[in-house]
């Protein structure tokens, strides 16, 4: 592997373990990146479902928030149209948005993950000796007995990829099963965007009245609120119920925000 895909940092001069560690770069942290539970890492399929809560909690919080905004300007003259386009806008305009940003997101992890693992393999190529105490040390501040430790970094070293998997795991807290496809994460974003924004923005649909219109949307904003607050909870290990309701007051609260907003704006222009 040559040295310049791995960049200057890596030559053939005598180096130390500190300044091995420095030429690592910290991991970059997707925009979406939410605690998860063990079996989420070993998952390919539930290694997404950050994305369909979040895409779906977002999509549904920001647009709920407009219309609400939208409607409350609009509320004297019952224009349902004009929040039903602006809701549409705001919900196409937030899916890409939110999914081109995921897309750069995780095709940055990815190249980080593929850029250090071949700096760390460069390293236990050329200063294994230092390396292998770097195991040393990590084994050691976990507790593990001296003789254990040495057991163990034996087990670790004597095979190149699952000694590189173990430095990117303890070093960085990373595993490359952990890599996600950055279309794929880009698509469950935007789709599950639009299916959160859909709960705002359907009522105003039907020649109900805005105020009708904004009172049925706030219910099933609720309620999806809640759910997907719930859901989260569920993947992340936490408590459902608090979880739903965190959620639903995050969104009860920005609706409640730019309506007040609009409905300031709505009478002075109009």
């Amino acid at each position: 592997m040559s040295e310049g895909a791995l960049g200057p940092d890596v030559t053939r001069e005598p180096r130390t373990l500190e300044e091995l560690q420095r030429t690592h770069r910290p991991p970059p942290v997707s925009r979406l990146r939410i605690p998860r539970a063990e079996a989420d890492e070993q998952s390919a399929v539930r290694n997404y479902v950050r994305d369909l809560i979040l895409g779906f909690s977002d999509g549904l919080v920001s647009v709920y928030a407009a219309v609400a905004g939208v409607a409350a300007a609009v509320l004297a003259r019952d224009d349902t149209a004009s929040v039903l386009v602006a809701g549409l806008a705001f919900g196409v305009a937030g899916a890409l948005s939110m999914g081109l940003g995921e897309y750069l997101s995780t095709k940055s992890q990815a190249e980080y993950y593929a850029a250090e693992a071949a700096r760390e393999r460069e390293h236990i190529r050329k200063y294994r000796d230092l390396e292998e105490q770097e195991v040393r040390e990590m084994l050691s501040k976990k507790g593990y007995p001296a003789d254990v430790v040495e057991t163990l970094t034996r087990a670790i070293v004597e095979d190149e990829d699952r000694f590189v998997d173990f430095m990117m795991r303890e070093e960085f807290g990373v595993g490359e099963e952990s890599g996600r496809s950055p279309w794929i994460a880009m698509g469950l974003v935007m789709v599950a965007f639009v299916v959160g924004a859909v709960f705002p923005v359907a009522p105003f649909a039907f020649p109900i009245g805005v105020a009708n219109a904004l009172g049925l949307a706030s219910v099933l904003s609720v309620a999806a609120l809640f759910a997907a607050g719930a859901v989260k909870g569920g993947v992340s290990g936490l408590k459902w119920w608090k979880q739903g309701a965190e959620m639903t007051l995050i969104g009860v609260a920005a609706a409640a925000v730019t309506f007040a907003v609009g409905y300031v704006v709505g009478g002075v222009a109009f």
